[in-house]
């Protein structure tokens, strides 16, 4: 048993030196793609056409507007697709203005401004979550946007603001044409924005650091090493990693929409990566992130994350999917992405308590000069690093606004401190799923998932 402790402890270790590692190289690499993309020319112009799924957003879509309208304005191959939701007129109090008033309003206004239609407005009928919006969405862009064979549609939360150098960005992914582009997402208040903030969500946004470009960044650069054709065939098998889809900074090529069988409920994203990589299509990172309010309690978090342990569980029937469809993988290759998402999923459930029975048992055992290296590489360096590199990245942020706009870190103290019990909160995600299957057995009731509220700015 002592062993078994000792394996936990020292997969630990191993893990956070790795994802240090990955921090600091992800972070070159995107400081250094972004340095060559400004250098290059634009050519050809890329067509991309926003799609914002919005729902009870009053608060956040007139900066969210005006920052893809100054976008526009040096991007003429750029369009704004808002989707609304019929059903929040009856879940909007008499005399306030819905969210598909007030965008309509903003439209109208941006595209004066601008001398061309830019946005657009669209509302939704039914009654599904976002995944329906965003169908609903494409197939409004025919009628709207006639394709024209090289564009690409992007997703973007209704709260996203894009590094201004997107244009140049999706320009040099696009020279490529892979079937999907990732823009990192990072979760940031404005500077002097966004209140008092608790210890735990503190760590949490560098948690969500690690997890954007430790993670997410790394395994799209991973997985272009390892695309089919490359020469590295059995290496390739075993190290293709599966990339999953964010959904704000979600880019993907206008003809490969269908091809995966659209958006899917109740979680649109993770299935949209999933899919494309069973099914070997290459896939790009940009060298930005877009901005996005962070989660404002645990709570929040949980209930979010636990829609996306959802869309994990749910691997299974993109593998299905895949494997009945053309692929460059061999059927292997298939299942053994399927089995990694799949483990990913179990692992951030069971990890941490794993990891405390191991710690509690080596504190038996007194065994503590492995938990000493522990708690230096993932309590203090790892953390750290983090800070320090996120700090970077938001200075680095590129603002379409004239006056600029400067993003604050969180408090140094709070944040590092509770870095390492971090895997622990977002654990919560699946938990709290597990939890809501139970519920749902028991009173034979549907599983259900709320939305994610956001506070916005506050009035000037």
């Amino acid at each position: 048993m002592i062993r078994l402790s000792r394996l936990v402890v020292g997969g630990y270790i191993a893990r956070s030196v790795y994802m240090t590692a990955s921090m600091i190289l992800s972070s070159r690499s995107m400081r250094s793609s972004a340095a060559i993309t400004e250098k290059a020319p634009i050519d050809p112009e890329p067509v991309l056409t926003v799609i914002i799924p919005a729902l009870r957003e009053q608060t956040v879509m007139p900066r969210s507007l005006a920052w893809f309208g100054r976008l526009a304005g040096d991007w003429p191959q750029l369009r704004v697709l808002v989707v609304t939701a019929t059903r929040e007129t009856a879940q909007t109090p008499a005399g306030q203005q819905t969210t598909e008033q007030l965008c309509r309003e903003l439209a109208r206004q941006h595209n004066d401004r601008l001398g061309r239609q830019v946005f657009h407005v669209v509302s939704y009928p039914g009654q599904g979550r976002r995944a329906s919006q965003l169908n609903y969405a494409v197939t409004a862009l025919d009628r709207l946007w006639p394709p024209t064979g090289d564009d690409y549609v992007a997703v973007y939360d209704a709260d996203a603001v894009p590094d201004a150098r997107l244009r140049a960005h999706v320009a040099r992914a696009a020279a490529g044409r892979p079937a999907m582009i990732q823009q990192p997402m990072l979760p940031a208040f404005p500077a002097g924005i966004g209140g008092s903030r608790s210890a735990v969500m503190s760590g949490q946004d560098l948690a969500a650091f690690r997890r954007t470009v430790g993670i997410e960044y790394r395994r799209i650069n991973v997985a272009r090493w390892c695309a089919p054709g490359n020469g590295h065939r059995v290496l390739a098998t075993v190290m293709r990693p599966m990339v999953y889809g964010v959904g704000s900074g979600l880019i993907v090529r206008r003809d490969k929409i269908e091809d995966i069988g659209f958006f899917q409920e109740p979680h649109d994203d993770l299935a949209v990566g999933h899919r494309l990589s069973m099914a070997g299509e290459p896939i790009a990172a940009l060298p930005s992130v877009n901005v996005v309010e962070p989660y404002q309690s645990v709570a929040s978090m949980a209930r979010a994350f636990s829609s996306v342990a959802f869309a994990n569980t749910a691997t299974h029937r993109d593998y299905r999917f895949a494997a009945a469809r053309p692929t460059r993988l061999s059927r292997a290759g298939q299942r053994l992405l399927a089995v990694r998402a799949l483990a990913d999923g179990a692992t951030w459930a069971l990890g941490p308590p794993v990891m405390v029975a191991a710690v509690a048992h080596l504190v038996v055992r007194r065994e503590f000069k492995p938990l000493a290296v522990a708690a230096l590489t993932a309590a203090v360096i790892e953390p750290v690093v983090a800070y320090r590199l996120r700090g970077q990245l938001l200075r680095d942020f590129r603002s379409p606004d004239p006056a600029g706009v400067n993003w604050q870190q969180p408090a140094a103290l709070p944040s590092i401190a509770t870095f390492v019990v971090q895997p622990a909160v977002s654990a919560l995600g699946p938990w709290l799923l597990g939890l809501r299957a139970v519920t749902a057995a028991l009173t034979g009731r549907g599983l259900r998932f709320t939305k994610t509220e956001h506070v916005g700015e506050p009035a000037r």
